[in-house]
């Protein structure tokens, strides 16, 4: 009999408790914002990620980054983006009122922000940009969305042209048939084209040469197959990604042929408009090289190897 009293009054208990529960407003109000969806979400998308500090010092072009600024999520009404120097202080730099939006900003603008001049740069600081005070109908949202720049210097080469060309075959001792055209000579034009499908590729060149059948080749022994081998096919001159490069004013033919061939450039003189050099590879080929620029530009007076 004390049994069935006690579980009487446990289902009574939780029978209240239900009832309770059901019609409670604290717990209606609770799950409403539980489950409530609102706020919104930010994304930066930067075009790059450098200031090239060479450019600004020396009055070159001055690069800026561009960005572009999306949401997703609630209606965003406004935005606000920072900057700030090498992880310091964060100073206020734009305020975004529609979706999406695009901005931009360079070296300039970006040392101006911090209260610093562009002129105290070095290589190695840095910028972060930084997105916050989301604001929309429910309230204000902070963000993590940014982006870093940093401050690099990059050389820039300007040695791209055509060239009027003197090419002799020099004997490496090699032991193969090159040996045998010792002193054979080429004319005719040489041209170093720039590639740049990078910022930092200004000092990258493909050679090409204009062949007797006046077709032109990429040819990395500017011209001196022809001295020797006589071609005058694309897939009988070197080629593969070999590339002349100039890295801080040194001279270099980097990369390999499609033999795998890997080439050295030694006794670089420049004397005016006139450049002479020596190339060889590890197949025992090698050739003298005299370019005259036919701009009647200097070549720049501190090229070497």
């Amino acid at each position: 009999m004390k049994i069935n009293n006690i579980f009487s009054v446990m289902m009574i208990f939780m029978l209240l408790l239900a009832v309770g529960c059901q019609d409670d407003p604290i717990i209606d109000k609770a799950e409403d914002t539980l489950f409530e969806e609102g706020g919104a979400t930010v994304a930066a998308t930067a075009s790059g990620n450098e200031f090239n500090l060479t450019d600004y010092l020396t009055g070159q072009d001055n690069v800026p980054v561009t960005y572009s600024v999306t949401t997703t999520g609630e209606d965003v009404s406004s935005l606000n983006s920072f900057i700030s120097y090498n992880g310091g202080n964060v100073n206020s730099l734009t305020d975004f009122e529609s979706f999406p939006s695009e901005g931009s900003i360079d070296i300039v603008q970006a040392a101006q922000a911090c209260g610093i001049n562009p002129d105290d740069l070095v290589a190695g600081d840095f910028f972060t940009v930084s997105f916050d005070n989301v604001t929309t109908d429910s309230g204000l949202f902070a963000t993590g969305a940014g982006f870093r720049i940093d401050v690099v210097e990059v050389f820039k080469s300007a040695l791209a042209g055509v060239f009027d060309a003197v090419v002799t075959s020099t004997n490496q001792a090699a032991g193969i048939g090159w040996d045998d055209c010792a002193g054979n000579e080429w004319t005719g034009l040489v041209e170093w084209e720039r590639q740049h499908t990078l910022p930092e590729d200004d000092g990258i060149y493909r050679v090409l040469t204009t062949a007797p059948t006046t077709e032109v080749f990429e040819d990395a022994s500017h011209g001196a197959y022809y001295s020797c081998y006589g071609t005058d096919a694309q897939a009988n001159l070197p080629n593969g990604d070999l590339r002349v490069t100039d890295t801080d004013g040194v001279l270099a033919i980097t990369g390999a042929s499609q033999w795998g061939e890997v080439y050295a450039v030694t006794d670089v003189v420049v004397d005016g408009t006139v450049l002479t050099f020596n190339w060889t590879n590890d197949y025992g080929e090698g050739a003298a090289i005299q370019l005259t620029r036919q701009d009647g530009v200097d070549w720049p007076a501190d090229l070497s190897n």
